[in-house]
C-alpha cells in the first residue's frame, strides 16, 4: 500500500487555485523529487501531506500507522542550553519525563483517577517503546557520528553553523525511524562535502523520501521519480531529474509538432470560413449560409480540441549579461592574500591569477574565506593594488552572497536609475528578470531571497560588467531561473569568477577550479567533475578546510598531468565519459534551442538522439565503477 496518496487536491487562495486536482502516490521506500517554480504550491502541498493546512478539498490518505517526519528549510530553533545530543533526543525526553510522573501519580491515585492515569500511561508508554525511546542517547551518538557531528554532540545546539544545523535536524528526524520523510531544501548551507555527504545518506535511507530542492545534481544522485507541480497540476516520471528533463523535452517536441499541425488546420478553417462569410454576403442562396454554419462550427471544435502551445518551463526569464570581453590580458591577480579574525587565521598569503576570458570557480568550505576574498577584491582590488590587482578595463559586476549590494531603504526604481537613465529604461531591463512594473515602488528590504538574487544579476547586466564575481548568485532561485542564468553566462563572452555550492550550476559555467586546502590557495587545471574526482571526494580535509595540506599531495594533483598515470592521470574510460559528457551537453543545447526556434520535428530527433546517447553514456559509466 502506499504511505501517502492523494486523490483530487484542490485549493485556491481568494479565488486562485493554488492546486487543482494533485492526485499522486508515495510507495515504501520510493525517493521521489517535487519540482516546480517558485510560487507553484509546492510549500502549500507539504503542508497539507503534513497535517497543518486542512482548507482544501479532494482526499489524502495516509497508511494506518505509518510515521512522518519533515525537516523544513527553516533551521530548528533550539531550548537553553541544549546540545546537539540533547536536540535529537527532545522527545524521547519528553515521553520519559512524562511517563515518570505518571508513574509517581500512580501511586497515590484513588481507583478512578487511577485507571484515567493508567490509561494515559499506556498509550505514552507504547509510543515511546514506538520510538526506541530508551535507545534514544545510543541512536543519536550513532547518527551524529554518521553525519560527521559526532565531535560537536555536546556543544550547544545554537553555536552550531547553519549547514549543521540542518544536518542536526535531519538527524533527529531520521532517529525516529519514519515512514516518510518529507525535506525542504536540506542541502541549504552545506558545502561540497557535506553535500556529498547528504546525496549518500538519503540514497541509503531504507525510508521514502519527498524532497524539494533546487539541487539538480542532488535530484540526480537521489531521486526515483520527480512529481511536476506546474500549473496547479501534478505530473509524475520515471527516473533522476536527468531523466525527467529529458523526458519533457521529448514530450514537449511532439506536442508542439501537433500544436503546429492544429493551427495550420486552423488557419486553413478560419480561411474557409472568411471566404464562405463572403460568399454568403454577396449570394441570397441559403445554402451558403448553411455552409457558413457548418464551416464554423467545425472550426469551434477543432480550436476547442486543438493541442496546446508547449512550454519546456525554462525560458521565462530573459537573462543577458552585456558586457564585451576587455582586450587585456589580466582579469585578476590574488598574491600574498591572507584573512584573520582576531587571533584565528582563516587564509594564509597565497594566491592565484584569473585571466581576461577565463570561467573560474572559487571552492573551499564553509567558513575557509571565500566570501571575505570576494568582498574584498570588489571593495579593494585596482590595477594599483598589488594583493588583490585587478585589470584596469575591468567593469566588475558583482552578486552579493548577503545581498548587500543594494541600499535596502531604497526602491528598486531608486536603485537602477544610479544606472539607467529612465524609469522606462529600468523597467524594460528589470522585466527582462521576471519583476513586474508594481515591483519598481517595492523597498528593497521588503524583497525575497530570490527577488534580490534576480535583482543583483539585473544590476550587473544593466552595469555592462566584462567581470562578474559571482558569490552564490543561485540561492534562492528555481530551477528554470537557474539554467536561464546559466543560459546567459554561456554567451557572456567575459570573465566568470564564481562561489557556489550549486554543483551542476558549477560544471556547467566554470573552466577552471581554484581551490582552498590547508588554508590556502589551490589552482586546479580542470573543471569541476575532474576537481572531484581528482581532489574533492578523495580528500575530505581538502574539501573542508581541515588541517594543512603538506604531506597530502594536494598540491601535487592542483597542477594536473596530461599523463595516463599518476594523480590526476586519465584511464581509457575517463577520457571516453569526459568527451560523452560533452557531447550530452551539446545535444541538450542544441535540442532546447531547436524547441525555442520551434523546430520541433528537429526538437525531437535531437532528443531521440541524446535518449540513445544517455543509454550508452550509462553503460559506459557502469563499466567505470566494476
Amino acid at each position: 500500500m502506499s504511505i501517502l496518496e492523494t486523490i483530487g487536491l484542490c485549493k485556491d487562495f481568494g479565488g486562485n487555485p493554488i492546486l487543482s486536482s494533485v492526485s499522486f502516490s508515495i510507495e515504501p521506500g520510493e525517493k521521489v523529487a517535487l519540482v516546480g517554480r517558485n510560487g507553484s504550491g509546492k510549500t502549500t502541498l507539504l503542508r497539507i501531506a503534513l497535517g497543518e493546512d486542512d482548507d482544501y478539498s479532494g482526499t489524502i490518505r495516509i497508511l494506518p500507522q505509518a510515521r512522518l517526519a519533515y525537516v523544513p528549510q527553516k533551521p530548528p530553533e533550539f531550548q537553553p542550553g541544549e546540545t546537539a545530543a540533547d536536540f535529537v533526543c527532545r522527545e524521547a525526553f519528553r515521553r520519559r519525563s512524562e511517563l515518570e510522573l505518571l508513574a509517581e501519580t500512580l501511586s497515590g491515585a484513588d481507583e478512578r483517577e487511577g485507571r484515567a492515569a493508567l490509561a494515559r500511561y499506556s498509550a505514552l508508554r507504547e509510543a515511546y517503546d514506538a520510538d526506541e525511546g530508551d535507545l534514544a542517547e545510543e541512536a543519536a551518538e550513532r547518527l551524529l557520528a554518521r553525519a560527521g557531528l559526532g565531535p560537536r554532540a555536546l556543544a550547544p545546539a545554537a553555536s552550531l553553523s547553519g549547514g549543521e544545523k540542518n544536518v542536526l535536524a535531519l538527524v533527529k528526524a531520521v532517529r525516529r525511524m519514519p515512514d516518510l520523510l518529507i525535506l525542504d531544501e536540506p542541502g541549504n548551507h552545506l558545502d561540497m562535502a557535506g553535500l556529498a555527504w547528504l546525496e549518500d545518506f538519503l540514497k541509503s535511507l531504507p525510508c521514502a523520501v519527498l524532497l524539494v530542492s533546487h539541487d539538480r545534481r542532488m535530484l540526480d544522485k537521489v531521486a526515483d521519480a520527480v512529481l511536476e507541480l506546474e500549473d496547479g497540476r501534478i505530473t509524475r516520471f520515471s527516473g533522476n531529474y536527468s531523466a525527467y528533463r529529458l523526458e519533457r523535452l521529448k514530450q514537449a517536441a511532439g506536442q508542439g509538432q501537433n500544436w503546429q499541425a492544429d493551427r495550420k488546420r486552423i488557419e486553413r478553417l478560419e480561411a474557409l470560413v472568411r471566404r464562405f462569410a463572403e460568399i454568403a454576403r454577396s449570394r441570397p442562396d441559403p445554402s451558403w449560409g448553411k455552409r457558413l454554419r457548418a464551416r464554423r462550427s467545425q472550426l469551434a471544435r477543432v480550436k476547442a480540441d486543438a493541442t496546446e502551445r508547449p512550454d519546456l518551463g525554462n525560458r521565462d526569464a530573459q537573462v543577458a549579461f552585456l558586457g564585451e570581453a576587455s582586450k587585456a590580458d589580466l582579469a585578476l591577480r590574488v598574491d600574498g592574500y591572507s584573512k584573520a579574525y582576531g587571533e584565528a587565521l582563516i587564509l594564509e598569503p597565497s594566491g592565484f591569477t584569473v585571466l581576461n576570458g577565463e570561467r573560474v570557480a572559487l571552492i573551499g568550505a564553509n567558513g575557509s574565506g571565500k566570501t571575505s576574498l570576494v568582498r574584498d577584491i570588489v571593495e579593494r582590488g585596482s590595477w594599483d593594488d598589488t594583493m588583490l590587482r585587478v585589470g584596469p578595463s575591468m567593469v566588475v559586476g558583482y552578486c552579493a552572497q548577503a545581498q548587500e549590494v543594494f541600499d535596502r531603504g531604497n526602491t528598486v526604481e531608486d536603485e537602477f536609475l544610479k544606472i539607467l537613465p529612465t524609469r522606462r529604461e529600468a523597467f524594460s531591463h528589470i522585466s527582462r528578470f521576471l519583476f513586474t512594473y508594481d515591483d519598481m515602488d517595492k523597498k528593497i528590504g521588503a524583497l525575497s531571497g530570490g527577488e534580490l538574487n534576480r535583482l543583483q544579476l539585473a544590476r550587473a547586466s544593466a552595469l555592462k560588467a566584462n567581470f562578474l564575481i559571482l558569490d552564490e548568485p543561485t540561492n534562492h532561485l528555481d530551477i528554470p531561473t537557474r539554467e536561464a542564468v546559466e543560459d546567459a553566462l554561456a554567451d557572456f563572452d567575459g570573465t566568470v569568477l564564481v562561489v557556489s555550492h550549486d554543483r551542476y550550476f558549477i560544471q556547467k559555467v566554470a573552466e577552471r577550479v581554484v581551490f582552498i586546502a590547508g588554508r590556502r590557495f589551490v589552482e586546479y587545471e580542470g573543471d569541476f567533475d575532474e576537481y572531484w574526482r581528482d581532489v574533492g571526494s578523495r580528500n575530505g580535509a581538502a574539501v573542508r578546510g581541515e588541517g594543512r595540506s603538506g604531506g597530502t599531495g594536494i598540491e601535487q594533483r592542483g597542477r594536473k598531468s596530461s599523463g595516463s598515470g599518476g594523480p590526476g592521470g586519465k584511464n581509457e574510460l575517463e577520457v571516453r565519459i569526459e568527451v560523452m559528457e560533452r557531447e550530452k551537453e551539446r545535444l541538450e543545447r542544441e535540442s532546447a534551442a531547436a524547441f525555442d526556434a520551434r523546430d520541433y520535428k528537429k526538437a525531437k530527433a535531437i532528443a531521440s538522439e541524446l535518449e540513445r546517447h544517455n543509454a550508452r553514456l550509462q553503460k559506459v559509466w557502469a563499466d567505470f565503477m566494476m
